[in-house]
Order: C-alpha cells, then structure tokens, then sequence
C-alpha cells in the first residue's frame, strides 16, 4: 500500500516538474515527503557506487553489503518515487504541452489550487514560529518576487521574437551548409545541456522554484520536451548526467541547512511556496509571436467568458483534492 502512495506521489512531482511555473519540491513538501526525499538523496555517496560494484564479484558478503547500503540511502523509496516521477514525465508530456499551449489558464488555475492551500502542510511543521522564521518567510518571498522582475514581460517577448526569427532563418535556409566546427558545436550544446540540467534540477528540488520555468527562461524547455517524445538518448543522456550531479550537490546543502537550522529554514521553503503563487497566477497578458503565444505578465480578467469560468472550476478541482488530503492525514496521525 505505501509502495503505491510513493508511485502516486512520485507521478504527482513528475507533473509538476513538466509545467513551468509549478514547482516538484513544492509538491514533494505537500506530500510530506520532502524531508526523507532530501535525507536519502543525501545519503548517496561513493560507498553506494562502491557496492553497488562489488557486486560483479558474484560473492555472498558483497550481495549482504549491498542490501545494507541501499537500506542506508532508502533506495526503495527513491527507486519507486523516481519511477512515479519518470513515469508521469514520458506519459504526460505531449498532453501537458498540448494544455500549456492550448489550455494555459485552466492548467495553471488547477496548480495554483493546488499550491494555495498546500502551504498549510509545511508551515504546521514548523516547530517554533519565531520573529526569524517569520523573517525567513519574508525573504523567501522577495526572492521569487525579484526572480519574477527580473524576466520583463519585454525580455521574455524579445526572446520569443530572437527565437522566432531564428526558426525562420534556420528554415529557409535548410540547404546543407558545410559543417565548419560541426564537432565542436556539438560539444558546446551537450555541456551546455549538462548545465541546463545541474541549474533545473536544484531548482526543481527547491520549492516554490520551477524548475521548468527556469528552463523556460534558459531556452532548453520545449527543447528536452521534445527530446522525450523523440526518445532523443544523446540530448536526454546529457541533461540527465547534469540533473544527477545537480541533485547530489545540492541535497547536501539542503540536508546541512535542515539539520543546522530546521525552522528557519522550513520557514523560508514556505515563503518560496508563497512565492510561487505569483509565478503560476493563471491569467496574464499575451502576445502572439509567429504561431506562439507568448505569456507575459499578471492580470485580473475584465470579464468572466468560458475560459475564465473553466480556470475557476480548474481552481477549486485543486484546493479540493489538497483540502481532502489534508484532512486524511489529520484524521491518520489522530
């Protein structure tokens, strides 16, 4: 029964991580699971590559040391979690493209449901709310705001508009070109996908931070999008290298920081939940690029049509499957 929670709750950060905006860590604090998804991560170490070795030596004590080792990191946890999560990405990939692009509003509405009443979850465990959780809070919140203003409705409109141009630059001139520094390109892209993917991942473990947003924003998201549907294994083989060098350097700090000063910072991941709320505001302002939409900055819609109405119910879906969640774990720990 728990092995089936974990699939369920590993698909549910799966989703979240393909939708930017939306943060996975966000999701995994919701769940409940963020603290022992951080501790197991963290416990990965060259011993666990050292046995895991070992085991080509076919001998008893090396299957034993094994076993002990992958009880050491939960390895259980994290196999069936990250099976829920990939899961959840290659299945869900072409729908999610196809609601971000064709139902943005009702697909961020259901999210920020989501999101608004599961701050309640992390901030219950919080042990003593003091002046400097409370002022971690506010820090946290800041950072999102000022992660927010510092991408312009302009910039990310210039940026469609350099990409647009281009896609129709590279398209009319489709003729074979003589691969001058061919190699050499292809080394650039492949570190730079191993970047991408260090960068996204830490976001992506962060809550309130969208790892997919900072993709966005880094021009690799529809990228590695597309590389999943086309099962493209050069391209998803470098930015997997990244995620996975990204995620155990960057679990240790977490870890360190949770057990040094656990409050304060479960306070601040709260302020970065806060945050988000701004990030992942349904309705924006748009402008048509080529054939893309592009999605600019917050608005309050000026009348209520089908897509507003839709957005609305998307909204309430989502704070209702959060509240029953809630209330199911209340009822479990009584």
């Amino acid at each position: 029964m728990n092995a089936i929670k974990d699939l369920f709750k590993g698909a549910v950060i799966g989703i979240a991580n393909i939708i930017p905006g939306v943060s996975g860590g966000t999701m995994a604090l919701v769940l409940g699971i963020y603290e022992r998804l951080i501790d197991a991560i963290h416990n990965i170490s060259s011993e666990t590559i050292v046995s895991t070795l070992r085991l080509f030596l076919f001998k008893k004590e090396s299957f034993e040391s094994f076993k002990t080792e992958m009880k050491r990191i939960d390895a259980l946890f994290l196999l069936i979690l990250g099976t829920g999560a990939l899961s959840a990405i290659i299945a869900l990939a072409k729908l999610m493209t196809y609601l971000l692009k064709h139902q943005h509003d009702p697909t961020y509405g259901f999210f920020f449901g989501l999101v608004l009443l599961s701050v309640i979850a992390p901030f219950q465990l919080i042990k003593k709310k003091t002046v400097p959780v409370f002022l971690a809070v506010i820090i946290a919140i800041s950072s999102v705001f000022a992660i927010s203003y510092a991408v312009s409705g302009d910039t990310m409109l210039h940026k469609a508009q350099k990409k647009h141009e281009l896609t129709l630059k590279t398209s009319q001139s489709s003729i074979a070109q003589p691969a001058v520094s061919n190699q050499r390109v292809k080394v650039l892209k492949y570190l730079y996908l191993f970047f991408l993917g260090a960068v996204s991942i830490s976001a992506m473990i962060l809550p309130g931070v969208s790892g997919s947003f900072l993709l966005l924003l880094l021009g690799g998201y529809f990228e590695i999008l597309e590389a999943i549907t086309t099962r493209n294994i050069p391209v998803l083989g470098a930015f997997a290298l990244g995620c996975i060098v990204g995620i155990l350097l960057f679990t240790r700090l977490l870890d360190f920081l949770l057990k040094k000063w656990y409050d304060q910072t479960m306070g601040f991941l709260v302020g970065l939940v806060i945050g988000s709320l701004w990030m992942i505001w349904p309705f924006k302002t748009t402008a048509l690029v080529g054939d893309e939409t592009v999605y600019l900055s917050n608005m309050i819609p000026a009348q209520f049509s089908a897509n507003e109405i839709l957005t609305v119910a998307a909204f309430v879906a989502g704070s209702l499957i959060v509240a029953v969640m809630l209330i199911i774990e209340a009822r479990r720990e009584k």
